[in-house]
């Protein structure tokens, strides 16, 4: 068969760029687009922020100065606190010139109150709380004012009883103690419970305390300044405290009005089902900023669970740390963009098409298909995954051969894939550790395994072993990649493996007394009747490639690895089949259940370690009380230690009656019966010294 060169196949795929063209095209137009609508919605941002700042300036300015006329009259003497007549008038027409304030009052140091409260645009009430003698009652009387540009018209008193106290009220009892103007959060009045904002300060005539006046505004009247704001089509503002609670919020006309004695449970941005709110809580998490942090205005554009995209903008408000944020659903602007870029997306697509229909068949049949397949043989050579290459046949000559040299390396290398670690091959290579001489230092969990009684079993079995030893060597590994491990070398029938390198793993301790765990029930579950000892200790050693520069081995070296080694041997002497080290222990915490075996200094070391035996994983999966032991066998080793070798004999003996057959508590009670014969020296500290590997 007759085949073509790349270059004729290139020629071909020029065709393609007219569609590159109309991509370019079509996405600088999509650019263009967003831009202007970043543009806008800043804009928007920028206009409603101020606005509600304005009207917040604007509020609290006039809460103020009403609360400095007040002070100012009373002060000067023009009226008398005490002159009912009076008062009632200028709280009334301070209320009457200022409709945003919500309640002008005074509080006098015996509990009495007087305020006007200015009920919906009509109605004002004038309300007095006088005590009762000296119990906890209180006489409340509202007189209750029709009010319009024109006239006032009484319509009606009202007389009860109440435990109402203004000396109880933060705004009263923060004033009262201190000599200037505050503001604060307030809530309780006689005749209504409602989130507000108050300013208070301390009227003193002649020097003498007198009480406390107070202007206050119910948020509710910032709520209803939003409900009135445009926000594009669907949007809204809302003004947020610090602590995400939801100050004020447009107001929904469907809403069932309260009780003017309860009060309403505050929204929050996590407790809210508003998707608007949600947008703002999803742009906070997605900025990682907190509400106290803003100091500036930010814009974000998030996407919610649901699929929707929102623009949130935030900016500070001049009180207490408050925060405006405004909430546009992208399709308020979006809409007939998207539409017209769809537009122009079908006009492109169909001036390309003839084009594109010539060009996608031609790099298809003569590129893609045999570059993408080229492109995985490469991955799977790449990963050291020879079995899975195949040929691939191609009419371009240059291919073909590309494909046939593929063949022929996968070959070569195949034949030496059985004397390497495969897997470890593939970890460096996607780690990017380049074959060549040198190390680092990291912190690594180095677990050695040993079979006892393998070298009787392979005398006795000859070349038969091969099956049992392949079958085992091949359970640990699968035990050490699922935790996540790397497997080093394989030492006859032991098996070095290590964790944290060459990639990182989180609890690299805990993998790897899982992967023990895991290796051990794999061996039980054989019939031929092996055991396995594992020895795992945690450390930093120096990890890399170790060798000459013509053969390098990827390993660890250093103390933590000959320890792990040595703890693996440890086994012998206590009847046990997995040994912690203590950094290992330590490193593992509350992930592990363990005993604490004894004080050991291994054998080339004079340092003691605490050993201690793996004896399950802390997931619940062991019954209640399997281990209860544990406590009577380390109770035992402390006698152990402080030579009171009666009572451990007593403990371990206990441990092994609980246990049913506990080869380290009879090793531990054949030394105190030694020690009873013949007593340590003085300075013994209770270390057992190795005598051997």
């Amino acid at each position: 068969m007759r085949r073509i060169g790349v270059r004729v196949a290139v020629i071909a795929l020029v065709v393609g760029c007219t569609a590159l063209a109309a991509i370019v095209v079509h996405a600088s137009w999509e650019r263009a687009a967003a831009r202007n609508v970043r543009a806008l919605v800043d804009q928007l941002n920028g206009q409603v922020a101020a606005s509600v700042a304005q009207e917040l300036a604007a509020v609290l300015e006039n809460a103020a100065a009403a609360r400095e006329a007040l002070r100012s009259i009373f002060y000067q003497g023009m009226i008398e606190t005490t002159d009912e007549a009076k008062r009632e008038f200028l709280f009334l027409a301070l209320l009457q010139s200022q409709p945003s304030l919500s309640w002008i009052a005074f509080g006098w140091p015996d509990g009495n109150f007087f305020g006007a409260q200015k009920v919906g645009e009509r109605e004002i009430r004038m309300v007095e709380v006088r005590k009762i003698g000296d119990g906890p009652l209180a006489e409340r009387r509202v007189d209750t004012y029709d009010v319009d540009a024109s006239d006032i018209m009484f319509t009606g008193r009202d007389l009860a009883d109440t435990t109402y106290r203004v000396t109880d009220q933060p705004w009263y009892t923060m004033a009262a103690a201190g000599d200037g103007p505050v503001w604060g959060e307030a809530a309780a009045f006689p005749t209504r419970v409602r989130p507000a904002i108050a300013t208070a300060v301390p009227l003193y005539v002649y020097r003498r305390f007198v009480g406390v006046l107070n202007v206050t505004i119910e948020l509710e009247r910032l709520s209803q300044f939003l409900t009135g704001l445009k926000v594009g089509l669907t949007g809204a503002a809302y003004i947020l405290s610090p602590d995400g609670r939801v100050l004020a919020a447009p107001i929904d006309p469907m809403a069932r009005p309260l009780p003017e004695d309860a009060l309403p449970p505050w929204r929050t941005l996590q407790g809210d089902d508003d998707p608007l709110l949600g947008a703002v809580a999803a742009s906070l998490a997605q900025a990682g900023l907190a509400l106290d942090t803003i100091v500036e205005p930010r814009r974000i554009e998030v996407s919610t669970a649901g699929g929707r995209r929102f623009f949130v903008g935030l900016a500070p408000l001049p009180f207490e740390h408050w925060v405006v944020a405004t909430v546009v659903p992208a399709e308020d602007f979006v809409g007939d963009i998207e539409r017209s870029t769809r537009d122009l997306a079908w006009l492109l697509v169909g001036l390309v098409l003839a084009i594109a229909v010539a060009a996608t068949w031609a790099a298809d049949r003569l590129l893609s298909r045999p570059l993408g397949r080229i492109a995985g043989q490469l991955r799977h050579i790449e990963q050291f995954r020879l079995d899975r290459l195949t040929g691939v046949s191609s009419p371009l000559r240059e291919l073909d051969e590309l494909s046939l040299a593929l063949r022929q390396m996968a070959g070569g290398l195949a034949s030496f894939q059985k004397f390497l670690p495969t897997d470890l091959v593939r970890r460096l290579v996607a780690s990017g550790v380049a074959a060549r001489a040198g190390g680092s230092r990291a912190e690594l969990t180095v677990m050695f395994t040993d079979l006892a009684g393998f070298t009787r079993l392979s005398e006795r079995l000859g070349e038969g072993v091969v099956p049992i030893l392949s079958a085992h060597l091949g359970d640990v590994s699968a035990a050490v990649h699922a935790a996540g491990g790397t497997v080093d070398k394989f030492i006859g029938d032991a098996v070095m493996a290590f964790w944290n390198a060459p990639e990182p793993v989180a609890g690299h301790a805990v993998a790897a007394c899982r992967a023990a765990l895991a290796a051990q029930a794999s061996l039980r579950g054989r019939e031929h009747g092996l055991a396995m000892r594992v020895g795992i200790n945690t450390g930093v050693v120096l990890v890399g490639n170790i060798g000459a520069e013509d053969r390098l081995n990827y390993t660890a070296v250093g103390d933590a690895v000959n320890v792990a080694s040595r703890l693996e041997s440890l086994n012998k002497i206590y009847g046990t089949e997995v040994i912690l080290g203590e950094a290992a222990r330590q490193a593992a915490g509350d992930a592990i259940v363990v005993r604490q075996l004894d004080v050991v200094a291994v054998y080339g070391r004079q340092e003691s370690i605490e050993i201690y035996e793996l004896l399950a994983l802390a997931d619940g999966s062991a019954p209640a009380g399997a281990f209860d032991w544990v406590a009577t066998y380390e109770a035992g080793l402390d006698s152990y230690r402080a030579c009171d070798w009666s009572m451990a004999i007593g403990l371990f003996e206990a441990t092994i009656a609980a246990r049913g057959h506990d080869p380290a508590s009879e090793t531990m009670i054949a030394r105190c019966r030694g020690f009873i014969e013949s007593p340590p020296a003085a300075d013994w500290r209770g270390i057992l010294v190795a005598q051997a590997k």
